[in-house]
């Protein structure tokens, strides 16, 4: 069995596992001068490497955001996730594909790039590597990493042909299960770390949809897109309180399936709700679909409607205001139809009360619509999540990322207890923790 010595070993071939291995080349090329100075090796599971980038922002890869800040994430320890943001920031982001050859757009502080085809992004990071002089090698199954001395000896089987290999620094970057981009499905991304003494969180699905109890509702709302405003609420934590807990509120776009709720709102909340769930706390969601109508100006706003449109049914009135399905389901939950006439305030013959009646049907029907609630009782397995919720122990890991622990042991990505929002964060602190990793990696070597 072959030994090789390598200044760096990156387990995992995703975004970050890339970015650390590119950031660890240059490093050493601008130390040392010249081309391929570093020997750095890369070891992917899969048959290639970012497979997973090419599904990022349904194909076109919102790979960075205008507005990186922790407020964005969450994590166990804020303090070295900032010093990893801000040592690289959006600038920073551009600036690296940019070296890459990428150019890129922006809309409304998403950056995609310029062919929005997440290819793109693969294939710059892919070429980059090659020319760097990168040793990369697919379908790698890892037995063992050892601590020696000041470095690492690796043992790991290519297909059936078996390696064994020193690195003066480790990177793990072995993501999540998340998405169900690994081709060994009984791979556990978090096996080698624990096998070396590391601690880490449980795991939930992050940025996926939710199931929820109202499956006779959902049935006719299957298709229904909104922009609403969500409230998540749930069972307190304190036993001597009851009641539920305002956890979250979420503005954006829904999407109703005939399980439940999906969209990038829902999205924003799943982490939170999976471990409500898993600690057996049952969670609300009250669903706004009408979110710039001031409630406090229901009643004159209704009277003016009143005026404009006398003598419509239910279904007329609000033809223009409510989605035709919400509406069906508001007025099924309110024990009202359709077809049925609202009170009209011209009949002579008793107009006050008229007036009042078709204030308080109506009223009824637009309260329902800005606070539908609906129980959610899970989210969609891990394998359908975009992230993972959980991993590594953040605050075991310096500001560098490096293992305090254990000295020359980095780690970065997915496989850390960080994730993101949508809209760019999560691939942007694989390229930031990547970056980090990679370069302090050398830097320990030097």
């Amino acid at each position: 069995m072959a030994e090789k010595s390598y200044h760096v070993i990156i387990i995992g071939g995703g975004a970050s596992g890339m970015a650390a291995a590119i950031a660890a080349l240059q490093e050493m090329e601008k130390n040392k001068g010249g081309k391929n100075a570093g020997k750095v090796l890369l070891l992917e599971s899969n048959d290639r490497v970012g497979k997973k980038i090419l599904a990022t922002g349904n194909g076109k890869c919102n790979f960075t955001h205008e507005n990186i800040s922790t407020a964005h994430y969450h994590t166990d320890d804020q303090a070295v996730l900032e010093s990893v943001l801000n040592g690289f920031p959006t600038e920073a982001a551009l600036h690296f594909f940019e070296e890459l050859g990428m150019h890129s757009r922006t809309k409304n502080g998403y950056f995609y790039p310029l062919t929005e085809t997440a290819s793109t992004v693969l294939d710059v990071l892919r070429l980059r590597l090659a020319e760097l002089g990168c040793e990369t090698l697919c379908n790698i199954w890892i037995e063992r990493i050892e601590k020696s001395g000041n470095g690492f000896f690796i043992s790991f089987k290519e297909q059936e042909k078996r390696h064994r290999a020193y690195a003066d620094s480790m990177i793990l970057a072995t993501g999540s299960r998340a998405g169900g981009f690994l081709q060994n499905k009984k791979e556990d991304p978090l096996r080698l770390a624990e096998s070396l003494g590391l601690r880490s969180t449980p795991l939930y699905p992050a940025l996926t949809k939710c199931i929820c109890r109202e499956e006779y509702y959902y049935r006719q709302l299957a298709g229904v897109r909104a922009q609403v405003r969500l409230s998540l609420y749930a069972e307190r934590d304190v036993p001597s309180k009851t009641g539920w807990e305002l956890l979250k509120q979420e503005t954006g776009e829904l999407q109703l399936t005939k399980e439940g709720i999906s969209g990038i709102a829902v999205f924003q909340l799943s982490g939170k709700i999976a471990q409500k769930l898993a600690d057996k706390k049952r969670v609300i969601v009250e669903i706004n679909f009408l979110p710039d109508f001031p409630e406090n100006e229901l009643e004159e706003w209704i009277k003016k409607r009143l005026s404009l449109l006398p003598g419509r049914s239910l279904e007329e009135f609000f033809l223009g205001v409510i989605h035709k399905k919400v509406l069906n389901v508001c007025l099924q939950a309110e024990g009202l139809r359709g077809n049925m006439r609202v009170p009209c305030v011209n009949d002579s013959r008793n107009n006050l009360s008229a007036e009042k009646r078709a204030i308080i049907m109506i009223a009824s029907v637009m309260k329902r619509a800005m606070h539908f609630t609906t129980e959610v009782t899970a989210v969609s397995d891990i394998r359908q999540a975009q992230v993972c919720r959980g991993g590594l122990i953040l605050s075991q890991f310096d500001e560098n990322l490096e293992c305090k622990k254990i000295p020359g042991l980095f780690a970065c990505g997915e496989v850390l207890n960080v994730d993101g929002e949508c809209g760019g964060y999560n691939l942007h602190f694989a390229w930031a923790s990547g970056v980090t990793a990679g370069r302090e990696a050398i830097r320990k070597v030097l």
